[in-house]
């Protein structure tokens, strides 16, 4: 029971992220943005506590994230305040080795990195291929699964991401036919 909640807070740490992504950008709705992103910085926060893989994991996705210049609207802050509030009142995991911890940090940031660059250059019409491998972010993905194999710990979390993006993906999904496809003006 505890597996299945916890690939179910991998599912709606993304559902939640991407409706505020969503409610941002498609729709202009900053308040609700607020709270969906800050749900979604609870659910990282917590994730981010459970085990050494992670928080690395999610600290990579979110450094490279940043870094990428995705986080560009105030409401984001919300979802940042959670996760440090969680972080701050549960602590973090032990890192039993600093240097395996560096070394799959390093890899899996310059995976999410590519994974953001790559949707922006890739064209759709010049490279089909390439833009649907960037657009649903199959670097990170690849890549958790193939770090799974010296690090077979890591394989929860790899699963996990996995779970994150199916969330991501059906909070799109019904965004574009609720919200797009019917509006209510």
């Amino acid at each position: 029971m505890a597996d299945l909640l916890y690939f179910i807070q991998y599912f709606m740490m993304g559902f939640f992220l991407k409706q505020g992504d969503d409610l941002l950008d498609e729709s202009n709705n900053e308040r609700l943005a607020w709270i969906t992103l800050g749900l979604s910085g609870i659910l990282f926060g917590t994730m981010m506590t459970t085990t050494e893989w992670d928080l690395v994991l999610l600290a990579s996705i979110i450094t490279g994230v940043m870094v990428s210049g995705k986080v560009n609207r105030v409401p984001f802050v919300a979802g940042f305040v959670m996760i440090g509030g969680v972080l701050l009142i549960c602590g973090l995991p032990v890192i039993s080795n600093m240097l395996d911890f560096s070394a799959l940090l390093f890899m899996l940031f310059m995976a999410s990195v590519l994974d953001e660059k790559g949707n922006v250059w890739a064209d759709r019409n010049a490279s089909p291929r390439a833009s649907t491998f960037f657009r649903y972010r199959f670097t990170l993905k690849v890549t958790v699964i193939l770090l799974s194999i010296p690090w077979p710990a890591f394989l929860p979390s790899a699963v996990g991401l996995w779970f994150f993006d199916g969330g991501y993906e059906a909070a799109g999904w019904i965004f574009r036919r609720l919200v797009i496809d019917y509006p209510t003006d």
